[in-house]
């Protein structure tokens, strides 16, 4: 009987030894990493991490290969290969990441034989700036401060933060600072010495990683500005024109038959049809021929600064006493020569005209005597599509004149002589040029 009993407990201990689930000690090796996966976001440059390599098993590890297949990552150290870790013991394995997926791939004895550590790193995203106000094309009123609204935001970052400066072109830096917390961003910009004209104004914001994200919108600060320009070496002259040192003055034909003569101002171009022109001239001296003109020469359309001679008076064409070449743009002349079939009238006037076309006048208006030997002030307003003119304080042309279309200009004058001759001078003159059109 006591042998039977021995047996049949022998018997039991062998089946429950033969069933039960090994234990995580029986000898194998077994590897983890430590962290199981890498995740980096926001950098500015490329950044490094450590991963624990360990065996937690009972039997030894052998490592055989350490490896990063992917984009953006890199091993910075590594143990040598192969390499062999009882229980508890772990390896140190050195990695470096930018803007970019990989997986740290470790091949080892272990039962899976393959360990794999996702790792990933996001450079850092610049910052998002919007411009509100003013607006693509906006015009800024004379006088009037203008307030700049903005916002920029940042994926990393509280928008407090972020490096905000507001600047303009032409006027440089306006304002730098931080935004208000919800991102927003404003600046009135004083119309107090900003400069006129077109610029472009901008708002940049910069993150803590030193990126930068900066978006422009032109507009135009609406202001005049006025020089006095006849004393510039950059007066382009022609023909008989020359700059009287003696008398101080612009002498475009001295009393001399047949001479033609222009000056043309090119260092500052205006805006043709948004300007303010004031002058004195001067017509005598001889026996009585022809006269001279204000042009607006088309920056664009011009080839040549000298029009046709006779009653071309210097900028004209396009007609039978004249055989050109007509200057582009828009022109006034001061006529006191009848041409007859061409002029209006036998008596000294004004007339405008387009493109120096002699017998298509836009607009004129008779004038008193003009060959006095004495000076005269002309004042010029073309405001598209209004023309006003008048001489010696009194108007002799306020009227819209159909056709005036915008267009950059140079400042000049032009006149001519025939068989009858005159002096034709121009002194103290003015230009208020209005920044936008």
């Amino acid at each position: 009987m006591r042998f039977w009993l021995a047996a049949l407990l022998i018997g039991c201990s062998d089946y429950g030894l033969n069933n039960e689930k090994d234990p995580v000690g029986d000898g194998r090796p077994e590897l983890v990493a430590d962290p199981d996966a890498l995740t980096l976001t926001g950098l500015c440059e490329p950044e490094g991490r450590d991963v624990l390599l360990q065996n937690v098993g009972e039997g030894t590890l052998r490592i055989e290969s350490i490896a990063v297949e992917g984009e953006g990552w890199s091993i910075t150290s590594a143990p040598t290969l192969p390499l062999a870790l009882d229980n508890g013991e772990s390896t140190l394995v050195g990695l470096e990441g930018f803007d970019g997926e990989a997986e740290l791939v470790v091949l080892s004895n272990d039962e899976d034989s393959r360990l794999v550590v996702p790792l990933r790193a996001a450079g850092n995203e610049a910052p998002v700036v919007t411009i509100a106000s003013p607006y693509a094309d906006e015009v800024v009123a004379e006088g009037v401060d203008a307030e700049l609204v903005g916002a920029v935001s940042d994926a990393e970052e509280d928008a407090l933060d972020l490096l905000v400066e507001w600047a303009a072109s032409e006027d440089g830096v306006l304002f730098t600072g931080s935004s208000e917390a919800d991102g927003s961003t404003t600046y009135l910009w004083p119309a107090a010495g900003r400069t006129t004209g077109p610029q472009l104004v901008s708002l940049t914001a910069t993150d803590s990683c030193g990126v930068a994200t900066t978006t422009r919108v032109g507009a135009c600060l609406d202001g005049a500005y006025t020089y006095d320009a006849l004393s510039l070496s950059s007066w382009h002259y022609e023909g008989s024109a020359a700059w009287d040192s003696s008398a101080a003055n612009l002498l475009l034909t001295a009393a001399s038959t047949n001479q033609v003569g222009s000056a043309f101002e090119t260092s500052t171009p205006v805006n043709g049809d948004n300007v303010d022109i004031a002058f004195y001239v001067y017509i005598g001296g001889g026996t009585g021929a022809d006269g001279l003109s204000l042009t607006a020469l088309d920056t664009a359309r011009a080839t040549g600064f000298l029009g046709g001679s006779g009653c071309g008076i210097g900028y004209g064409g396009s007609a039978d006493c004249t055989a050109g070449p007509a200057l582009p743009g828009w022109s006034l002349e001061i006529d006191t020569y009848y041409n007859g079939g061409v002029d209006p009238t036998a008596e000294d006037h004004l007339a405008f005209t387009f493109d120096g076309d002699v017998d298509a006048y836009q607009a004129w208006a008779a004038l008193p005597e003009m060959e006095d030997t004495g000076w005269h002030q002309v004042e010029v307003t073309a405001i598209a599509p209004h023309v006003r003119v008048a001489v010696d304080g009194v108007v002799y042309i306020d009227q819209d004149v159909p056709g005036f279309t915008a267009f950059s200009a140079y400042v000049g004058f032009t006149a001519g002589t025939g068989g009858e001759t005159n002096e034709h001078r121009i002194d103290e003159l003015t230009v208020t040029d209005y920044s936008c059109e």
